[in-house]
């Protein structure tokens, strides 16, 4: 079949400004106040990954591109509820504002992120655990405080709570409904849009499971938009039946968080592509042999590669992926679209790495494209990625060329 030719790429971005000015060479930097937000960690820049991903975009334009901010304004973290728990909503919502209204007498040292205050971002430095209840048991709960709470619910000590957050999130909710519904039919229509949607919330979200948070990831953003779009999408609401949702993740670090979100359902098949565990981050999930559970058994594929893994062996992987995506028969394509496979990217190749070249990326939308099911609505979300002088190009490789060839 020939490549579909009347695909547009639809851009859903966060509400979040981002008042970009450029270098002299033309790319894209940010004010003090996003860098120094950008700052809080050696290699996770999100806002500035959205905006080098922008302007790559916008350097590859064409008729077929548009870019949307939701007009819409959320107030809470609400449709992240069926992901998530209440508990650690409430916490991510009023977390920040608790802790700043401690002041410095009231905020334990231990639970200061080192070396951010003075840096002109806040008064008062981000919050990041002092301890944690874990293994977690059935006997641990949340304490009331809130340097207690943030140890129950963070997994790390990378993923602080900062001025700002809880907007940030809300204004990453609009994002993540936005883009379901222009993935959404026409009303009337059973045929799905001519449209591929790319969301770029300013925080990724594959590492956040139902009850924490941890690797850069706060709420799910994949796993809402799942449920979202089957919420949307049931034709008889006596029955109820789910239509089904696969997610394909690609990010260098497997996709915990979503995976365990859906360990149990049959509705969503969860496939991640990534570094082995016993190699890198996160460590203790995403090895071959955790595939589901009850109903949801055969529902999760992690496809785990070794260290320095090339182009040669990832495309094995997806091709795998993609025939088990098909096999399932879902009615919605999500991806979790991670650039940190790339050769060299600083958070990885510490411990392991893959060598993705920007070639590779036009070869991963291709194949995808012409790979996965034809027919169906497909979201891309924006999870991780670090080399910030080639992400930029990635994305755009991923993208267009998924929408060239896409049927």
């Amino acid at each position: 079949m020939a490549p579909s030719t009347s695909l547009r790429l639809v851009v859903v971005s966060s509400q979040h400004p981002l008042e970009i000015t450029y270098d002299e060479g033309g790319k894209p930097i940010l004010p003090l106040a996003e860098a120094g937000k950008d700052a809080l960690d050696a290699f996770n820049h999100p806002r500035l990954r959205r905006a080098l991903i922008f302007d790559s975009l916008h350097a590859a334009a064409s008729s077929d591109l548009e870019f949307v901010v939701p007009t819409a304004v959320a107030s809470d973290l609400s449709i992240y509820a069926s992901v998530h728990s209440q508990g650690l909503l409430k916490f991510l919502s009023t977390a920040w504002e608790r802790w700043d209204s401690l002041g410095e007498e009231g905020q334990d040292p231990s639970g200061c992120m080192p070396g951010i205050s003075g840096q002109g971002i806040a008064t008062t430095p981000p919050l990041i655990p002092s301890n944690r209840p874990l293994p977690r048991d059935s006997v641990h709960r949340p304490s009331q405080h809130v340097i207690g709470q943030v140890g129950y619910y963070c997994t790390d000590d990378c993923t602080p709570i900062f001025a700002g957050i809880g907007k940030e999130l809300v204004q990453d909710a609009a994002t993540t409904e936005a883009a379901v519904q222009r993935a959404l039919s026409a009303p009337g229509s059973a045929a799905p849009p001519a449209v591929v949607v790319y969301a770029v919330p300013t925080h990724p979200g594959h590492h956040a499971a139902y009850d924490s948070f941890g690797g850069y990831c706060y709420v799910n953003h994949v796993a809402a938009a799942a449920r979202l779009w089957q919420t949307y999408t049931i034709r008889d609401p006596t029955k109820a039946v789910k239509p089904k949702v696969a997610i394909l993740d690609v990010d260098y670090h497997a996709g915990n968080g979503t995976a365990s979100i859906f360990y149990d359902d049959p509705t969503v098949l969860v496939v991640s592509i990534h570094c082995d565990p016993d190699f890198d981050y996160p460590f203790h999930s995403g090895f071959a042999e955790e595939t589901g559970t009850g109903d949801g058994m055969g529902a999760t594929l992690h496809l785990p590669l070794a260290p320095g893994a090339t182009w040669k062996e990832y495309a094995v992987a997806l091709e795998q992926a993609t025939a088990k995506i098909c096999r399932f028969e879902a009615q919605l394509l999500i991806i979790s679209m991670g650039l940190d496979t790339y050769d060299q990217d600083p958070c990885t190749i510490r411990r392991a790495g893959f060598h993705l070249q920007g070639e590779d990326y036009c070869r991963m939308g291709e194949m995808i494209a012409k790979n996965a099911p034809a027919g169906i609505p497909t979201l891309f979300f924006q999870e991780g990625g670090y080399r910030m002088e080639k992400l930029g190009e990635a994305a755009a490789n991923v993208l267009t060329s998924f929408t060239a060839h896409r049927c």
